[in-house]
């Protein structure tokens, strides 16, 4: 009889040694990595969310703190908060369009919505990617072309590094965008693709660019800004020099070539609307007092109208059929360049009513948010416009941007 504690074990042979000489090594060997391998995939995580904070931080950074704050932000923003597919007209250009046109007028007149896509002396640089940019979110009955950015010639504002990071400052980093960096950003481009490269000394003047951070906020918050980007001043134009207004007419024979960089970027945007097949596009030329220092500009611009024709598009010419706007050039400039409150009224009113008579535009039909905000966008430029002739008459006029301190004074106009 086999002792108890031999009962129960197996028999042992030569292809099965005991149970406690079994060798151990491969179990020890597949231990390690399997050990090794947790803290490994730790230290990943760790990496990856601290790339993501830093990221993260990097971004907010950019967008409210290290960045140049300023109207141009807060109109080029503001147009990305629009419903997309909302807009009967989108305007494109340099400050003519945002001193000159009034969204919120038009739409309390016209009940059409629209939006001032613009930037300070924009850039022709800028404008076929800023047509896609709009193309991007909107699909509108018309977009309105100011070519002021294609008159530039030997004065550098065509490649002037301000008027650049105007737009590409403000608009996201897309395939847009990239795009146009390739194109334009040299080699700068870092600070062109992540703005901060360039405003990271910024924060010493952040309490004097609040004011526009804290608009772009605002606006975001609401979900869109009340004036769409108009930028006027309060004043009357006291012009020293003799207007050659009166004699435009005779003149559109006379022109100027244009910069040879200005005209091929200027075709280049022209066949970009052929190929896209874009038969809601028409350019301008917006209203301008004319004096002898700037008619040769007024000449390049009568030499834009034929290259616009050559590739069957339509060039409104206010500065040549300046008579049928109805301005008075003695009340309803704030410069030569500019009209004030009294003359973007007039030309607002006028433009729409031709646009309408000669591109069949009419509104579209809008969600009860919508509705809402275009009724706010109405009354906060009536009171913008009373505020405006207050200071006018006042003889205390200003430069009246939207900016979060305007929009507060306008509540006791409302």
């Amino acid at each position: 009889m086999k002792p108890m504690h031999m009962q129960n074990a197996a028999p042992q042979t030569a292809e099965t040694p005991p149970a406690d000489t079994q060798p151990t090594t491969v179990s020890r060997a597949a231990a390690k990595p399997v050990s090794g391998a947790k803290p490994k995939i730790w230290r990943t995580v760790k990496l990856l969310l601290l790339l993501v904070a830093v990221t993260l931080t990097a971004g907010v950074l950019q967008e409210y703190v290290l960045c140049h704050a300023d109207h141009n932000r807060q109109r080029l923003k503001g147009f990305y908060l629009e419903e997309p597919d909302s807009l009967d007209i989108v305007f494109m250009g340099a400050s003519e369009v945002y001193s000159d046109f009034a969204p919120g007028y038009a739409y309390d007149k016209f009940h059409l919505t629209s939006y001032l896509f613009s930037t300070q002396s924009n850039s022709i640089l800028n404008y076929k990617a800023q047509l896609k940019n709009i193309l991007s979110r909107q699909n509108p009955d018309l977009i309105v072309i100011e070519l002021n950015g294609a008159l530039y010639k030997d004065d550098g504002e065509t490649t002037k590094e301000a008027n650049l990071h105007n737009y590409a400052d403000n608009v996201p980093l897309d395939g847009v965008k990239m795009e146009w960096i390739a194109g334009n950003g040299g080699s700068d481009w870092q600070e062109y693709a992540f703005p901060l490269l360039k405003y990271h000394g910024v924060w010493k003047d952040f309490p004097n660019d609040m004011l526009y951070q804290k608009t772009v906020w605002e606006d975001k918050q609401r979900g869109y800004s009340y004036l769409k980007g108009i930028l006027n001043e309060a004043a009357i134009f006291q012009p020293t020099q003799r207007s050659m207004n009166d004699m435009l007419k005779q003149s559109a024979g006379s022109k100027k070539p244009l910069g040879e960089q200005e005209e091929a970027e200027l075709r280049d945007l022209l066949q970009f609307c052929c190929d896209e097949g874009l038969d809601n596009v028409v350019f301008a030329r917006f209203p301008h007092i004319v004096v002898r220092r700037t008619f040769s500009r007024f000449e390049r611009s009568n030499t834009v109208a034929d290259i616009v024709a050559e590739y069957g598009f339509d060039y409104l010419n206010f500065e040549l059929n300046y008579d049928d706007t109805g301005l008075n050039e003695a009340t309803d400039f704030y410069n030569l360049d500019h009209l004030n409150i009294y003359g973007q009224t007039k030309f607002t009113e006028f433009f729409v009513n031709y646009l309408q008579s000669h591109y069949n535009i009419t509104p579209r039909a809008q969600e009860e948010f919508n509705q809402i905000t275009w009724e706010n966008a109405a009354a906060y430029y009536n009171a913008y416009y009373r505020y405006s002739n207050e200071l006018i008459q006042s003889g205390t006029g200003r430069e009246l941007s939207e900016d979060s301190e305007l929009i507060e004074t306008l509540e006791a106009y409302l």
